[in-house]
């Protein structure tokens, strides 16, 4: 038995358990924010998260969906974090042009 009372003294050292701890302090994943890439393309810009159109200018998240039938409200929410192209049509420079307030990743797609 000097086995087994080693190998429980062993574990109780090395787990931190504290039994006081409330739960609502606990880290919840759904305050964690939403971010995505704005994605350019010949003729349209879309969400990276959702994949949906979203407007280039003026907008910070996508909120509203955009295009021939838009739905205001209706976005996903994330933050635009950078700009990729998803045009070899649209340059980094380009991008820069558009939304000199987010870094330009590389090319989203592979064309």
């Amino acid at each position: 038995m000097p086995h087994r009372r080693e190998w429980a003294d062993h574990t109780d050292a090395e787990v931190d358990v504290n039994h006081d701890a409330d739960p609502e302090d606990a880290p919840d994943a759904s305050t964690d924010e939403l971010t995505a890439t704005l994605l350019v393309g010949d003729f349209e810009s879309r969400c990276g998260n959702c994949n949906k159109p979203t407007l280039l200018h003026g907008v910070h998240r996508h909120t509203d969906i955009s295009g021939w039938q838009p739905q205001p409200g209706a976005g996903c929410g994330a933050r635009f974090v950078s700009i990729a192209s998803l045009s070899r049509a649209v340059p980094a420079a380009r991008l820069r042009e558009l939304r000199p307030d987010l870094p330009v990743r590389a090319q989203h797609n592979n064309s």
